[in-house]
């Protein structure tokens, strides 16, 4: 069923009489929507293979023509108006599947040639992006489109060679993603861009924070984010903390956790874990964040990729040659205490629910 349809009939149904929880109807619009990822998923990719032979087999044929800008900008132009115009016409699984791999490759090309060098990819992937936000209703796409728009910004900064404030823009990145995260309901029911793609916006954000968290925390990477600047790092901190608390606090208000001395000493320990170690591998931090938005929501895929992420800082730090094993010892052991505390929590509210 088309998202009109659909809409026509919400309205009919509200016309009749009965009233519509419409926050609801959206949730399990969104849970329908990720049980059919998979196949999309897989259908987008057959689409990109077949679609790449296609334009293989175009530039053999005519190599002479990709070897000019203006061939990648109409190429770009035509996939993109394709995309558009299957995107409108149907929400069928392959259809919407051929739009994706239609988008993705005509947004690569457009990007491509419009930048005649390196130094001008990342303001026309950003353009282009922040255009198609506006244009295409698609969950995927504008998931894509918000991604994109995302990583030419980091692109942008590497390209003006200011890479050294990295962590304020993931500071920054990293606020936005909390707060669209607990203004959810509020913001779902305005009749804006953010409503209307609530969730690939929020995808997208959290996608970003947790990958790009990871790269930087990683031996490989990570000093391509290094900065002379201690106030930088000390910014992601404080944004990283003030959000973990904040969370914490609403867990703990949640779980009806009154005492005060427990909950100061879950504040010390959120404080010192971050200091002793997101301070130099921040994907702990993020990681820590993720699990307590999974367990506040129950996202179980949020739980178990903050899990995941959080046991591979663990090794990575574990590993980590620059920091004494004092230093080591100590940080794990307060991460042991902070999933006993986790762990208490959840027995306690057990408890709860047993003795109702």
């Amino acid at each position: 069923m088309s998202n009109n349809l659909f809409k026509d009939l919400v309205s009919s149904v509200e016309q009749a009489g009965v009233e519509v929880n419409h926050e609801a109807l959206q949730v399990a619009k969104d849970k329908l929507a990720m049980k059919s990822i998979i196949i999309r998923v897989i259908s987008i990719l057959g689409s990109l293979l077949g679609l790449g032979l296609f334009i293989g087999f175009i530039a053999l044929a005519a190599s002479d023509i990709f070897q000019e800008a203006i061939a990648f900008i109409l190429m770009g132009v035509l996939f993109l108006g394709g995309a558009f115009a299957l995107n409108r016409s149907n929400d069928g699984a392959i259809t919407v599947s051929i739009a994706v791999s239609l988008y993705i490759i005509g947004y690569a090309f457009l990007s491509y040639g419009l930048s005649n060098d390196g130094h001008l990819m990342g303001y026309s992937m950003f353009v282009i992006a922040l255009i198609t936000l506006f244009l295409y209703n698609n969950h995927i796409i504008s998931f894509l489109s918000s991604l994109s728009i995302l990583v030419a910004i980091h692109f942008i900064m590497f390209d003006l060679d200011i890479q050294t404030f990295y962590y304020i823009y993931l500071a920054i990145v990293l606020a936005a993603t909390t707060y669209l995260f607990w203004q959810e309901q509020r913001l779902r029911t305005m009749d804006n861009l953010i409503g209307h793609r609530y969730l690939p916006i929020f995808a997208a954000l959290f996608t970003y924070t947790l990958v790009t968290g990871i790269i930087s925390s990683t031996q490989q990477f990570g000093y391509y984010y290094f900065s002379e600047f201690r106030g930088v790092r000390l910014f992601f901190i404080t944004v990283l903390v003030a959000a973990l608390l904040f969370t914490v606090h609403l867990v703990l208000d949640k779980m009806k956790v009154s005492k005060l001395p427990i909950q100061i000493a879950t504040y010390l320990l959120v404080i010192i874990f971050n200091v002793l170690v997101a301070y130099y591998y921040p994907a702990f931090g993020i990681a820590c964040l993720f699990i307590l938005w999974g367990f506040m929501r129950q996202f179980k895929a949020g739980f178990a990729v903050g899990i995941a992420t959080l046991v591979w800082a663990m090794g990575m730090f574990y590993y980590d040659l620059g920091v004494s094993l004092l230093a080591k010892s100590i940080s794990l052991m307060i991460v042991g205490a902070m999933f006993l505390a986790i762990y208490y929590l959840i027995q306690k509210k057990g408890e709860k629910h047993d003795n109702i």
